[in-house]
């Protein structure tokens, strides 16, 4: 797979695995560099992929026969990990940010996993989603793990966020881990130890409703920050952001060396127009995006081949595999994936930031320097990358899960349901900005016949539609909608500056 950049007009843009818009320039070169290492494969308008492998089809059924199969590589190093196949998957959940390292949270979930008999409680079919920061002590990190497969049984699907990625104290220090790639790499080992997934996978493909969970590894790289509130950050460079004191990353210069893709000159995020990044490790989040590909790569040639007529006997087997549904797709980040799921976006449908209406709080300088430190555009990006075509969208539901920010998010934008269901902290939610009744989401029911006709009025829904979705409640600005929320920050505001 070749990342290639397109120009058009004063516009450059860089995609990695997929190119959406080219000038005819742009096309030449593409084509004498086609000639030269690789063949091109040509997929419907407005998508470009080229190729240094063999045809798509032979990977294609191989990928299909590891997702297909029982293939819990872990089982048998953990004693206590699920004995179910993911194949039997009935029910997904979904939650984010336990930070268990604060007693009141561990509290909360060993009495919440205890009592088994509380509805939207996970068991020995279902899985669990975890979008990050459950801790950043390794101790408390497995201890967490342990009592959910302890107590709950059911198949764990996690991404590492922020909080994993920290480093220094007395137990890094006795491990010998020194960077936050270090660290990374040390979680997803834990994980799979404990068999705990942190990779793609197909599940509950035994029942009516499969559908593919696909993390996304990321980091932020201020891609989302606030149109025409610079001014909100002009402290930016000295903020207290405790990420730039307990995470070491490569170098810039380091970084644009493991990309490869990109000449020395041209900075790494040059999608977008970035300002006062301050102490923001530029480059990261590019490098792990390079990370995505191969997996978002091989999703995208089993959509091709479902989706589309064939008339080989290996991509007819291949498709009579999913003769009642074709699987949707659940993908998982921790960071944010577009402005939209900010904190402040009161309006999903609305393309600009309106300042003086949805800045109406008396933290405004927080949100604006959040923002910064919240996601990346290139999560959205690849995550949209997987179905080309509008025909593809309208035959597959596509729900993206995320973290972060401690401010529950369920809407439907562009296509894709965003849903961030946090733990968050105690005080957050004393404050209501955090519904004090928080509980695992249900959020996908892999054995319904039909569409999930809920209850809920059509103006306070977020569905995409699809067989298998559990609609929600929709959720824009919780902490305001909720009442109270909006009263309690002022009120802390206050106390704060006195």
């Amino acid at each position: 797979l070749i990342t290639l950049e397109a120009t058009s007009g004063n516009t450059r843009m860089t995609h990695i695995g997929m190119i959406s818009a080219l000038n005819k320039k742009s096309i030449w070169l593409l084509l004498y560099f086609v000639s030269t290492i690789g063949s091109i494969g040509a997929f419907p308008m407005k998508a470009v992929n080229v190729y240094k492998t063999q045809p798509r089809r032979d990977g294609l059924i191989q990928t299909m026969k590891e997702l297909t199969a029982t293939r819990d590589d872990h089982s048998s190093t953990s004693s206590s990990s699920p004995s179910r196949d993911i194949a039997d998957i009935e029910n997904i959940y979904v939650i984010s940010d336990l930070h268990t390292d604060n007693s009141a949270n561990l509290d909360w979930l060993v009495k919440r996993c205890s009592n088994q008999k509380a509805k939207n409680t996970p068991g020995k079919n279902d899985c669990l989603i975890i979008a990050g920061d459950i801790s950043h002590e390794f101790s408390k990190l497995e201890e967490t793990l342990s009592i959910i497969i302890k107590e709950l049984g059911c198949h764990i699907f996690f991404i590492w966020g922020n909080h994993e990625a920290w480093i220094g104290g007395a137990e890094m220090d006795s491990l010998g881990i020194s960077t936050s790639l270090q660290k990374i790499k040390e979680v997803k080992d834990l994980c799979q130890r404990m068999g705990v997934h942190t990779s793609l996978e197909l599940v509950g493909s035994n029942n009516e409703n499969p559908v593919f969970l696909l993390p996304i590894e990321s980091w932020y790289d201020a891609t989302l920050s606030l149109e025409g509130c610079e001014d909100l950050c002009s402290a930016f460079n000295s903020w207290p952001w405790v990420d730039f004191l307990r995470c070491e990353w490569p170098t810039e210069h380091e970084l644009r060396n493991m990309c490869q893709f990109y000449n020395e000159s041209q900075p790494i995020v040059d999608d977008y127009i970035v300002r006062n990044t301050g102490r923001i490790p530029l480059g990261l989040s590019k490098w792990f995006a390079l990370q995505n590909i191969k997996t978002i790569s091989n999703l995208q040639n089993i959509y091709n081949e479902l989706l589309v007529e064939c008339t080989c006997d290996d991509s007819e087997s291949v498709k009579t595999k999913f003769s009642k549904k074709i699987p949707g797709i659940i993908s998982f980040s921790h960071f944010l994936p577009n402005q939209q799921t900010l904190p402040d976006w009161k309006d999903p449908k609305n393309c600009n930031f309106q300042r003086h209406e949805w800045l109406d709080h008396p933290v405004p300088e927080v949100s604006a320097k959040f923002a910064k430190v919240a996601g990346s555009v290139l999560i959205d990006d690849q995550i949209r990358s997987i179905l080309f075509s509008n025909k593809q969208k309208s035959k597959v539901k596509h729900l993206h899960i995320f973290g972060h920010s401690h401010r529950p998010k369920d809407f439907v934008h562009n296509g894709i349901r965003y849903i961030h269901n946090p733990l968050g902290k105690p005080k957050e939610r004393e404050m209501k900005m955090i519904s004090e009744d928080v509980d695992f989401q249900l959020i996908w029911n892999c054995t319904m016949s039909t569409k999930n006709k809920a209850k809920i009025p059509d103006d306070k829904i977020s569905y995409s539609g699809g067989y298998g979705e559990v609609p929600g409640v929709r959720i824009i600005r919780f902490w305001e909608e909720t009442e109270g929320g909006k009263e309690a920050l002022a009120l802390s505001s206050t106390r704060l500056k006195k």
